[in-house]
């Protein structure tokens, strides 16, 4: 959900208005078939210079593979976005319909999701503490409806795991014979790494979150059959199952204007919610970035990345405390920086997470820290205050420190 413009009493005309949306709508149908095709299959559209054998590459006729992923993602995508919008109608504040955001990357071996979500805009500011409340917290629930069905879906009704992860992976036929196990699988990237070739093995690893495990601890009847997080790219209902929780809990991150940010307001106060955002931010910063200060072994170029990884830790503190406090964000900068050195020093197999520190960037330069005020400020209802806690809680189930991690390559 994003702010209000400056013009927020003019609105398109409803042709154009349905030329946008429905246009959006369509080239993200297009686009996340074309992604779910190639995650269904493991097969790929792109095939630069011969690097994938004939028998990897998807023909148009087998578009209709990425059918249930495409559908399973943009039906969580509605529902959040209507769920903002009928809200804001029911409060009698403008808003406009769903903008959907397609995105597929023409790149050999790109994992692509076909989509960067959705956005509704409000076309005017809600007049109370209330409404803001009752508008953020409207998306999320919804959506999280919608992930609770595709995950308890895509966990009863499992595929057969040995042909069904063949088919769509042969080389661990060639390789290993049978479906390896995740530590097969480490072990064979990590072997091929030190091998000293010029082409490595590359896979995409997975992440999980505590909803994730605690979904399939009930309701897998027979845990042989679970694909292992390498594989489960190919499962779509639990795959985009997992990536919508993931989305529900970059929303209900507790930041300025984000769904959570809403949350924090309307159950706080705006100062409250003010120190908590910055609070979140510092987290998402240390979450991304530990595992990148390493001074160990490293050359002219990795002092150079921890340079500007610095500096990109000052520039996100001069928002948290001020430009103005330049003592103060040049001392946190500098501790928060000793303290990743340390722990990276400590556990040096610790990996940095760059979604969350392109995540800080967004949220410092674009989202913002802090809730503009509604007209008449106030703190919600206690019934809302159960429903805030509500979404705390689905916000901890959802969130994944590593969301997703590309091993080998």
């Amino acid at each position: 959900m994003q702010p209000p413009s400056q013009r927020e009493n003019r609105r398109p005309s409803v042709g154009k208005t349905a030329l946008i949306h429905g246009g959006l709508f369509l080239l993200a149908l297009c686009t996340t078939l074309l992604a779910g095709a190639e995650l269904n299959s493991g097969k790929f559209w792109l095939n630069y210079e011969g690097m994938y054998p004939p028998e990897r590459i998807l023909a148009l006729q087998e578009i209709w593979l990425g059918l249930p992923y495409a559908l399973s993602f943009l039906s969580f995508l509605t529902f959040h976005e209507f769920g903002h919008y009928f809200t804001a109608r029911y409060h009698q504040v403008k808003a406009s319909l769903p903008y959907y955001l397609p995105l597929f990357v023409p790149i050999p071996g790109m994992l692509n999701i076909g989509s960067l979500g959705a956005v509704i805009r409000l076309r005017q500011i809600p007049s109370t503490t209330r409404k803001y409340f009752d508008i953020g917290i409207a998306g999320p629930i919804a959506g999280f409806v919608i992930s609770l069905l595709l995950l308890g879906y895509g966990f009863t009704h499992l595929p057969e795991k040995e042909t069904y992860v063949t088919d769509r992976e042969p080389d661990y036929i060639r390789y290993f014979g049978h479906v390896p196990s995740e530590q097969e699988l480490f072990s064979f990237i990590q072997a091929e790494a030190a091998d000293g070739d010029d082409v490595q093995v590359m896979a995409y690893y997975v992440g999980t979150s505590l909803l994730f495990e605690g979904m399939k601890a009930v309701l897998v009847e027979d845990m042989s059959q679970m694909p292992t997080h390498f594989d489960l790219l190919h499962y779509p209902f639990l795959f985009v199952g997992y990536i919508t929780l993931f989305f529900t809990a970059l929303n209900l991150l507790p930041i300025g204007q984000l769904d959570g940010g809403h949350v924090m307001y309307g159950m706080f106060g705006r100062k409250a919610s003010g120190y908590i955002a910055r609070g979140a931010t510092v987290l998402l910063l240390f979450l991304g970035g530990t595992g990148l200060v390493k001074f160990e072994g490293v050359d002219a170029w990795g002092f150079l990345y921890i340079g500007l990884y610095l500096m990109f830790m000052i520039y996100v503190f001069s928002f948290i405390f001020g430009k103005e406090r330049w003592k103060e964000v040049g001392a946190i900068s500098l501790l928060v920086f000793l303290m990743q050195a340390l722990i990276a020093w400590n556990f040096p197999d610790i990996q940095p997470n760059m979604i969350w520190l392109i995540y800080t960037f967004m949220v410092v330069r674009f989202v913002g820290l802090d809730h503009p005020p509604a007209t008449f400020e106030h703190r919600v209802n206690r019934p809302r205050q159960v429903l805030g806690w509500v979404a705390i809680l689905i916000f901890i189930l959802c969130f994944t420190p590593t969301p997703l991690q590309v091993i080998g390559g």
